[in-house]
Parts: C-alpha cells; structure tokens; sequence
C-alpha cells in the first residue's frame, strides 16, 4: 500500500472512530427537566416585570391626568398654577371670577389659604400675563 492510501485510511479510521464516540456521548442524552427553583424564579421575575409596568401606567397616568387639568378652564373658573410639596400635599391659584385663589390640598381635603385680586397676582408673580392664561384655552 502506498502513503497516501494509508494516510487516506488512516484518516477515515479517525473520523469514524471520533463520530461513532460522539454519538454515544452524553450531549445526545435528553436534558433533564429544569427544577422547581428554576420555575420559581421566572415567575419572580415575571411578577416583578408585571408589577414594575402598573406602576410605570399608573404615574404616568396621574401625570397626565395632572397635566391636561392644568391647562383646562371655563369662563367662571380657571386653574392657574399647582405645586406639588411632597407628601400628598399641592398647592394650586386657581382663578374665580376676578379673583385669584390660593388653595391648600392634601390627605385632609382642600382648605383656601388666601384671597388675591386678579391684578396683584398679576405683579407678584413674574411671568404671569391673563393674554397667556386666556391663549391656552
């Protein structure tokens, strides 16, 4: 026999060898079921990802909610400004008639805390113009 015939059987020796200790090896033996602690901590994670997401519907709503009131208004009452002061606490001027009122909120109800008239509110506060109030209706 020639070199290369060997060396060609050789080779095809190996390679049937090497697949025929592949096909016994423990790779092809069907994976074991996953544990229950496996099962625990997907439903942990899916809980949490569910949980995490009401969340994230829920403020964002409020905050929305809180946003679109803010601009809106009628002829006899208009909400101008509110400030969140932590807590479930907020302060709102919320503008009646001619008059400017500053009101208190919080867990205990609303409570009015001053009375402005329309054209002080305008000085006090920098920016305030009743044009720019008027143009957001």
């Amino acid at each position: 026999m020639s070199t290369p015939r060997l060396a060609w059987l050789l080779l095809v020796s190996i390679v049937l060898l090497a697949s025929s200790a592949f096909a016994q090896s423990p790779t092809d033996l069907p994976p074991s079921p996953p544990t229950p602690a496996y099962y625990l901590f997907r439903a942990l994670i899916s809980l949490a990802l569910i949980v995490a997401l009401i969340y994230a519907i829920y403020f964002g709503l409020r905050r929305l909610s809180h946003f679109r009131s803010l601009g809106a208004s009628d002829e006899q009452m208009q909400l101008l400004d509110s400030r969140h002061l932590g807590g479930g606490r907020w302060i709102y001027a919320v503008k009646v008639a001619d008059r400017v009122l500053i009101i208190g909120g919080g867990t205990d109800g609303l409570r009015a805390l001053a009375e402005i008239p329309t054209d002080l509110y305008q000085e006090e506060i920098p920016g305030y113009e009743e044009d720019s109030v008027d143009a957001n209706n």
